[in-house]
């Protein structure tokens, strides 16, 4: 049986919601970039400083590729594990940027070229599933700064279709999710701007 909360309602519970969800979420994408860049400095003397700049976007793709990766068949430790990571990270978001090149040779020296090969299909496909689904939201996907603009979105998307489901006010819930989104510190959008994104998001779900 479906029912509809009123708005006071709405914005106790998404309040309480991205408490504990959402901005504790965006918190941790950040800081899965950050730790993925100092390990792979200190065993493999990487500089991967670059991926901070979109640090939240960065582990909002690559966190379902690190899932992925763990509950494959892939016999990786988990340096390994980080350094394929990284490499994918470089390509899609920082492509022809001389740090790519430094990646690929340390992959080959470590004997895991067949294996980045099939991970980063994957990644492809996440890509292209993503950008995609931007696209049925009437979202503009046409760079590739769009993508990595948005990447953060990806493992909060359950969470909005949820808040979907109990509201019929998505302009009040764009906001308030926009809002403790930015509140993070972590998310480089505007709330504004954000909160459109959102938006369009949620009448997709309707």
């Amino acid at each position: 049986m479906e029912f509809l909360i009123s708005e006071s309602q709405l914005r106790t519970i998404l309040m309480e919601q991205d408490e504990s969800r959402m901005t504790n979420h965006m918190k941790h994408l950040y800081s899965f970039t950050n730790n993925i860049v100092g390990r792979v400095f200190k065993k493999y003397s990487i500089n991967a400083k670059m991926l901070l700049t979109w640090g939240t976007s960065v582990g909002g793709f690559l966190l379902p590729l690190d899932h992925f990766i763990k509950s494959g068949d892939f016999n990786l430790d988990d340096n390994q594990r980080i350094l394929i990571l990284t490499g994918i990270a470089f390509i899609i978001f920082f492509e022809n940027k001389r740090g790519v090149g430094t990646i690929l040779k340390k992959i080959k020296e470590e004997g895991l070229e067949d294996t980045f090969k099939s991970i980063f299909k994957k990644a492809l496909d996440l890509k292209s599933a993503f950008v995609n689904f931007l696209s049925s939201a009437n979202i503009k996907v046409g760079t590739l700064m769009d993508i990595i603009s948005y990447s953060f979105l990806l493992p909060i998307i359950t969470d909005i279709h949820s808040v979907v489901t109990r509201t019929s006010n998505l302009k009040e819930a764009s906001m308030i999710i926009a809002e403790r989104l930015v509140a993070s510190g972590v998310v480089l959008l505007s709330a504004e701007m954000l909160s459109k994104i959102i938006k369009k998001i949620m009448v997709k779900f309707k």
